[in-house]
């Protein structure tokens, strides 16, 4: 869900020798400060196992209509890279980078080919991981949340280059703030999520409103069109205007717009259900599941997903099933965001997108590290394959790893 400062010790320690090219992720793990006694579990290794495959009332509803993908009623035909996302999910699981982890990569016809590694939990009885678990995907939300704010756009509802004084009156040069600065991360908002105001208090639930006064608190880390610098505060603000244009949650809107015409039936919001995660504490996995609350995460990261309802997502963005051609043109401008040239990675960002491009691919997606958990979906335009990785271990550039890794591989075999 989050950056932080030791981006380049995350980079250096997870860095790998790709095509020729030195790749890494743009992400450190984001560790829970809540007392939790780290237990001596060690970092085994495991066989992996390969599986087949007081709001005013709401508006009238002007939602355009959303091209319908239907649900898949059988199993797509088994692909043929699962001895590739075996092997890859082999060697990070012997770094240490999981517990438990999944992956599955989408050919150009359609055909899935599916992986799994590890374990549900540390315990080595709690049996394999399950396909159809859904786990949290940290910020990978951020993408379902800005095709909302697209499709608002696109009904004439918000203004992506209006202040947003209107919506968030209280907030400092609102009007000189808008939604397209607000989902590039070039507002100049600070960041909430490691501030120690929420960092001591993680098990409470948080307001958008409470969140946003953390990142104000802290100051503004530069002019509204500055430079990108990424923060989830931009999008717990984003959540707010949702609520505001539609008089209903992001997370309501979420369903009506995406999962429900798409067919996610694993994706939701995390509340009450958390599945066991973990994040690495002195070399020891340290259950996490419980030690915040999943409200920290808001617009910014609380979704939860499976790896099959992320490869539907990513498909239907790229193939216009969400947004219009204006939009998608618009989703996938991008600006300069973590310096990774050292490592053979060209990272930009777009409208809640993020795009890494290597000699080898250019994905265009996002990363998300969660409390406890850790995704990555992304898209190769230039080879239609898409890739979904999953991890239930908070470890921030292991996921954008094998994610490179697999479809680098996949276009190499094409």
């Amino acid at each position: 869900m989050n950056r932080t400062p030791t981006l380049v010790t995350t980079l250096v320690t997870t860095a790998f020798l790709l095509a020729g090219t030195s790749c890494s992720s743009d992400r450190s793990a984001n560790t829970p400060t809540a007392t939790v006694s780290p237990t001596s579990v060690s970092v085994a290794t495991t066989s992996v196992s390969v599986a087949p495959t007081t709001v005013a009332p709401p508006p009238p509803d002007t939602r355009p209509p959303v091209s319908s993908v239907a649900p898949t009623t059988t199993p797509p035909v088994q692909g043929r890279h699962e001895a590739l996302l075996s092997s890859i999910l082999a060697n990070h699981q012997a770094a240490g980078d999981f517990v438990g982890a999944r992956m599955a990569v989408l050919d150009r016809d359609g055909t899935i080919s599916e992986a799994t590694a590890g374990t549900t939990t540390v315990d080595p009885a709690s049996g394999p991981v399950d396909l159809d678990t859904p786990w949290n995907v940290g910020s990978v939300t951020k993408t379902f949340v800005a095709v909302v704010v697209l499709q608002l756009a696109e009904q004439g509802l918000i203004d992506l280059d209006a202040g947003i004084e209107g919506y968030m009156p209280d907030l400092a040069g609102a009007d000189r703030i808008t939604p397209r600065q607000l989902l590039q991360h070039t507002s100049g908002l600070n960041e909430y999520i490691n501030d120690p105001a929420v960092r001591n208090d993680v098990q409470r639930e948080w307001t958008p409103t409470e969140l946003i006064a953390v990142a104000e608190a802290a100051g503004r880390v530069g002019e509204p069109g500055g430079a990108h610098h990424y923060a989830n505060t931009n999008f717990i603000v984003l959540s707010e205007i949702i609520r505001q244009v539609t008089g209903k949650s992001w997370e309501d809107e979420l369903k009506t717009r995406i999962v429900e015409p798409l067919g996610l039936t694993g994706t939701k919001v995390m509340h009450d259900e958390r599945p066991a995660g973990y994040v690495v504490v002195d070399g020891a996995f340290v259950d996490a599941t419980h030690v915040a609350s999943p409200s920290i995460g808001g617009a910014a990261g609380q979704l939860m997903s499976t790896d099959r309802d992320l490869l539907r997502f990513v498909a239907a963005l790229a193939d216009g099933s969400l947004l219009s051609p204006a939009s998608q043109t618009a989703m996938q401008t991008l600006v300069p965001a973590d310096d990774l040239s050292q490592f053979g990675i060209v990272h930009s960002y777009g409208l809640g997108l993020e795009q890494f491009a290597t000699d080898a691919v250019t994905i265009d997606g996002h990363m998300g590290t969660g409390e406890s958990q850790s995704a990555f979906v992304g898209y190769d335009a230039a080879h239609h394959t898409a890739v979904a990785v999953m991890t239930n271990t908070a470890v921030a550039g292991p996921q954008g790893l094998m994610a490179i890794e697999a479809l680098t591989g996949v276009a190499a075999a094409a």
